[in-house]
């Protein structure tokens, strides 16, 4: 099996290098473009959310329902990918908690600001009401988070160490070790997301005449090029809408790399990850359909 693995890995990354070389200004633009969503959404969207959440579990004691609670809240409010990093970092300060890994895919999602902007706004034109849209969206993950944390209450009243130390450090070196924490992390973003933002360029390449199956795959691999070509699609409102929403409940394995790296020191298992959106994304289809 290892065997296989480092054939496909080998294969994988010639194919890559021979595309990079063969198609260089495909590539460039798709850096371009990766940049351009880093630098002027991730970045500014994120970057202050991941110092403040972490000042905010260290220095604020919460009781173990309420540290859960917040995860999951803030996780929805502020998108991808603090609920994963939020979960993470509460992992790492109780490593024998296991109820982290089972709410990530659930409080993982994109933020209100981008469901608003980007799908309603420019992808959806304003075409369906934006209540049934949110509602779409964050009901499914709500009553996902609801169920796991009424299965898992017991764990819920287990004292979680969230805070201090009997020598705390000094605030300056707090919000030190939050920054670069975060500087991390957000670095590691934009690798992620230059990278599937130039796989999506070269997806378009591809010789499919089928714009149906293009979409598909960008939406599978990168939410927002997927969202943008879905949103092109000569279907009736309805279809289109549904589509663009189960892509963006699962998030694209753009989203499940960047959880995987932002997650690592918690070896969260990104199997029963992407169990858990693939759920989400079913759960949202249903909903879409009833309620639309």
């Amino acid at each position: 099996m290892k065997k296989w693995n480092l054939k496909f890995n080998q294969i994988l990354v010639l194919s890559a290098f021979a595309a990079v070389i063969a198609f260089p200004r495909i590539s460039f633009n798709g850096v371009l473009s990766g940049l351009k969503l880093w630098g002027e959404v991730i970045l500014p969207g994120l970057f202050p959310a991941m110092i403040l959440t972490s000042c905010i579990l260290y220095l604020f004691p919460l009781k173990p329902g309420l540290s859960y609670l917040y995860v999951c809240i803030t996780g929805l409010l502020c998108g991808f990918p603090v609920g994963a990093f939020l979960c993470s970092k509460l992992h790492e300060a109780n490593p024998g908690e296991t109820l982290c890994e089972r709410l990530m895919p659930f409080c993982n999602l994109s933020s209100p600001s981008f469901v608003i902007n980007y799908i309603l706004f420019s992808s959806l034109n304003e075409k369906i009401s934006a209540f049934l849209v949110l509602l779409c969206i964050y009901l499914p993950a709500l009553e996902c988070i609801v169920i796991t944390l009424v299965l898992h209450r017991t764990q819920m009243r287990t004292p979680l160490t969230l805070t201090a130390e009997s020598n705390p450090p000094a605030f300056s070196q707090l919000l030190d070790d939050s920054i670069w924490s975060a500087v991390v992390s957000i670095l590691k973003l934009g690798g992620y997301i230059i990278v599937f933002s130039c796989l999506s360029a070269y997806i378009c390449l591809l010789p499919i005449k089928n714009i149906y199956i293009t979409g598909i795959l960008c939406g599978i691999t990168e939410i927002t090029n997927g969202i943008y070509l879905i949103s092109r699609f000569p279907v009736p409102l309805f279809y289109q809408t549904i589509l663009i929403l189960a892509v963006n409940a699962f998030g694209g394995f753009s989203t499940v790399m960047q959880t995987a790296g932002i997650t690592k020191r918690s070896s969260f298992g990104i199997k029963k990850y992407i169990c858990g959106k693939l759920l989400l994304t079913v759960l949202t289809c249903l909903h879409c359909i009833v309620l639309l």
